[in-house]
């Protein structure tokens, strides 16, 4: 496949608006034919040619390095692949380490303009670098290149400082997957959420960003019937409702936190939200706190006494049943009279009392450092009599 001038210099005119560094296209044969710097087109581009030959991508890290080569300075030179065949070279020339985050959207631009035939995703080529816009975004934060960021996705229809809600969806593959297969994923996630907010954010992750919050339930539901027909291994996490753009990245973090909570403690689960791991979360996070100490010393004073397991049985099993005398004492095979006793031991030996909310709460935290798990799996009381 032949690439025409015009398509090379609309590659370096995309790639530079976006990146901001120079950008070079090479040809098959390795004669610069698009440049930012003009005075390049026509040379041959040594390294360029060695990437052609070798179908792999070339970093040249420094000007040493580049001294070693004719017509080369600094940078990435990255091979653009179509059927088979190496059709150019991208150069984007600068530090490597400075520009590599920038270099991929030049690279995805490229490829994304010579495969339009191939229609990829069925969506033009601004749809894939919207998707590495937000997620460039997600790792800037609100710096001045955050706030650029938002400006240029309001331009692309995804407004962060409206109503949203984000969904992530993790696919546990390591990135294995095939294009196709991704790209017929992408295209019925857009055809379920009634829009193209479908982001890729990379080959084990999509973000969906539902503006129908009401609906929500519903759209998750007929996304998990739609996976399962997918794949064998995903979760999906559910996050918290922002109408900012800082709000929407914290929220998308916190998701990524709860799936990986939840790969770990609940495995089987393929939706998850905040009201499962939220409070787990936060009291994984305040583990080096020294409040701790506290919560520690109430488990081993229990512990103290020879009925202290005992005691702990019957603690969680009355968390685990949300505090109902009857239904715990129920669980544990003992009258609830007995049951009474046991929670005024519990009072007597921790100061906490389990019939008061707030002193209750001290203890079901105190439990889960205990234990190490979420509150929710406690284990499993013996019957006793």
């Amino acid at each position: 496949m032949l690439i025409t001038l015009e398509l090379a210099n609309t590659i370096v005119k995309r790639a530079m608006s976006i990146i901001h560094y120079n950008v070079n296209v090479i040809d098959h044969r390795g004669i610069v034919i698009a440049s930012g710097e003009s005075h390049r087109i026509g040379e041959r581009h040594e390294v360029a040619y060695e990437v052609i030959k070798s179908r792999q991508r070339m970093t040249i890290e420094n000007t040493q390095q580049a001294a070693r080569y004719k017509n080369v300075q600094p940078g990435i030179n990255h091979p653009i692949i179509v059927d088979d065949q190496v059709v150019m070279v991208i150069g984007v020339s600068g530090n490597p380490a400075a520009i590599a985050r920038y270099a991929e959207l030049a690279f995805l631009a490229a490829e994304l303009l010579i495969k339009q035939s191939l229609d990829i995703r069925e969506m033009n080529w601004q749809y894939r670098i919207r998707d590495l816009l937000l997620k460039q975004y997600l790792e800037v934060g609100s710096t001045e290149k955050g706030k650029e960021i938002i400006h240029q996705l309001a331009q692309q229809e995804i407004n962060l400082s409206q109503p949203l809600l984000p969904v992530l969806i993790n696919i546990e593959t390591g990135g294995h997957l095939l294009g196709q297969t991704i790209d017929h994923i992408l295209n019925k996630l857009s055809h379920i959420l009634k829009s193209q907010r479908v982001i890729l954010l990379s080959n084990d992750e999509i973000l969906l960003i539902i503006t129908d919050i009401k609906q929500t339930d519903v759209t998750v539901k007929d996304i998990n019937g739609f996976m399962e027909t997918q794949l064998s291994h995903y979760t999906i996490g559910v996050g918290a409702e922002s109408d900012s753009a800082d709000i929407f990245r914290q929220s998308v973090f916190m998701i990524k936190e709860m799936i990986e909570q939840g790969r770990e403690l609940l495995p089987e689960q393929r939706v998850i939200n905040g009201k499962q791991f939220a409070f787990s979360g936060l009291l994984n996070e305040a583990r080096s706190s020294s409040f701790t100490l506290y919560f520690k010393q109430r488990i081993d004073k229990l512990l103290g006494l020879s009925t202290g397991q005992m005691l702990l049985r019957t603690l969680s099993t009355y968390i685990a049943h949300n505090a109902e005398l009857a239904n715990a004492a129920r669980e544990l095979g003992v009258h609830r009279n007995t049951l009474t006793y046991r929670l005024n031991q519990i009072k007597e030996v921790t100061s906490l009392d389990p019939f008061n909310f707030k002193e209750l709460s001290q203890l079901m935290i105190s439990l889960y450092y205990y234990q190490g798990a979420p509150l929710p799996d406690l284990p499993a009381a013996t019957s006793e009599n």
